[in-house]
């Protein structure tokens, strides 16, 4: 059986830098609004460490077998239970857990301007200092 899998792979080196911990304010995309923290405090690129908080709704993405699917989460106060990635100006990729009021779970990409803040997000994020 021959089967062949397109997979990209990347390995950098590098050490981690500055820790960002930042509440973010309400009816503010979550991936433009850390893109923000980072630029404001001049970070290049950033992982995230964690992060709690609600969202008015929520939208995520995951490539299923017949292509992108998206999934819309009613809110409001779309709960985040787990929230990774990293921020790269204009190419942010976050992936997430979430909860909807009736505690059902969802996961997978937050969809850039689609994840408002609905009363408070806290994020931390550590800068990323490639050699």
């Amino acid at each position: 059986m021959n089967v062949a899998v397109a997979q990209e792979s990347h390995v950098q080196a590098g050490r981690l830098g500055r820790l960002v911990i930042a509440r973010l304010k309400p009816n503010e995309d979550i991936i433009d609004s850390a893109e923000a923290l980072c630029k404001e405090h001049g970070i290049q690129l950033a992982v995230v460490r964690g992060g709690l908080g609600s969202l008015i709704d929520g939208q995520l993405s995951y490539q299923g077998r017949e292509g992108l699917i998206k999934l819309q989460i009613e809110g409001p106060g779309v709960e985040i239970l787990s929230i990774s990635g990293e921020i790269l100006s204009g190419e942010s990729r976050l992936q997430a857990v979430l909860a909807d009021a009736d505690g059902k779970l969802y996961a997978g990409r937050l969809e850039r301007g689609n994840n408002l803040t609905f009363i408070t997000v806290e994020l931390t994020l550590q800068e990323w200092l490639p050699d």
